[in-house]
């Protein structure tokens, strides 16, 4: 048996590819503190987020029962997206993506920001035309994009067994485990690396340990 790359690699955006967590932060920071509830330091809030977001708000404070989360989502990226363009991609992302690109694996986005953001936010990274693909939502809910992530897999014909998903929360996994692919989470993004570990799935700590793990991901 010998070990090759994967064939197919889907990139979860915020917290995987672009360091946005300080950003998210700040922005839930601004909402939290107009309705007096305490505020979050960066390892507080890696610790609480959480999907689905209703039950992430409710944990900080926020009344469910006269707000809705389409105002909260609004209100959240007026104060987030203005910095966006400011976050950087995490430390060897960009050299990981040629890398795979020169292995031959087809790469993609799927993200629960709204797409048009999403495209925007990629292009400005300089890493759009790294991806046949960018999948985003038609919304600012940040819900599942597990609908989306089956679109994309019907889309490309993409082969299961040779597919993995690189993200850094636990949503990403439970979109592996509907489409049925791999999974595999980097502990720099929303969620801390204690909770990641505890989920049973590869976690990876910087670009140099995950290219290891998609460099050599299947055997055949």
């Amino acid at each position: 048996m010998r070990e090759r790359p994967w064939a197919s690699v889907i990139w979860d955006f915020n917290g995987t590819l672009v360091d946005d967590c300080a950003l998210a932060v700040r922005a839930i920071n601004v909402q939290l503190a107009r309705r007096g509830l305490r505020l979050l330091s960066v390892e507080e809030y890696r610790r609480v987020f959480r999907f689905p977001l209703a039950d992430y708000h409710r944990g900080l404070g926020f009344d469910l029962s006269v707000e809705s989360l389409s105002g909260l989502a609004d209100e959240f990226h007026d104060a987030y997206l203005p910095g966006l363009p400011g976050c950087p991609l995490h430390v060897g992302v960009a050299e990981l993506l040629d890398e795979l690109a020169r292995l031959g694996a087809h790469q993609f986005v799927l993200s629960a920001m709204e797409e048009t953001t999403l495209r925007a936010a990629l292009q400005r990274l300089g890493i759009d035309g790294r991806f046949e693909a960018i999948y985003g939502l038609d919304h600012r809910m940040a819900d599942s994009k597990i609908a989306r992530g089956r679109e994309l897999l019907a889309r490309f014909g993409l082969c299961r067994q040779a597919t993995v998903l690189v993200g850094d929360t636990d949503h990403d996994i439970d979109v592996a485990r509907d489409l049925g692919i791999s999974v595999a989470l980097v502990a720099r993004g929303h969620q801390s690396a204690d909770r990641l570990r505890a989920l049973g799935v590869p976690v990876h700590e910087s670009a140099v340990e995950l290219a290891g793990f998609l460099r050599g991901g299947q055997t055949a």
